[in-house]
């Protein structure tokens, strides 16, 4: 029996190439790398370019979604990914730091829905 519902996973991604996190075409294509790294079903995709630098990104998924906050200015990029098909967090953390020549990512990893079998048996 399955512990959750879906997983969703966080890296912070630190000491990152600012040119990479600028402009919505690299962002673009680091997060369509990991709906392809990881098998994943895209439904729609959508960007916000801030001026002068930094992308907002989100990619709604079958699965759920893969999203991107940049802070070129702090060569920082914040990226989750929600999904109810189990993957592997080591492949993204790995694509991302060749993506945008990081050398330090925090990983935080929550299982969301745990309780939901408990919690439908009591309102039966």
């Amino acid at each position: 029996m399955k512990a959750s519902l879906g997983t969703h996973i966080t890296w912070d991604v630190y000491n990152c190439n600012a040119d990479q996190l600028s402009f919505i075409p690299e962002i673009k294509q680091i997060l369509n790398a990991i709906v392809d790294e990881l098998d994943l079903t895209k439904v729609g995709e959508k960007y916000k370019q801030f001026e002068p630098v930094g992308v907002t990104g989100f990619i709604l998924l079958e699965e759920s979604h893969v999203s991107i906050h940049t802070w070129p200015e702090h060569q920082f990029a914040a990226v989750d990914i929600f999904s109810c098909r189990p993957f592997d967090a080591g492949k993204i953390q790995k694509l991302l730091m060749e993506s945008l020549s990081s050398d330090k990512v925090i990983i935080k990893q929550i299982e969301r829905g745990e309780a939901v079998s408990v919690i439908s048996s009591d309102l039966i």
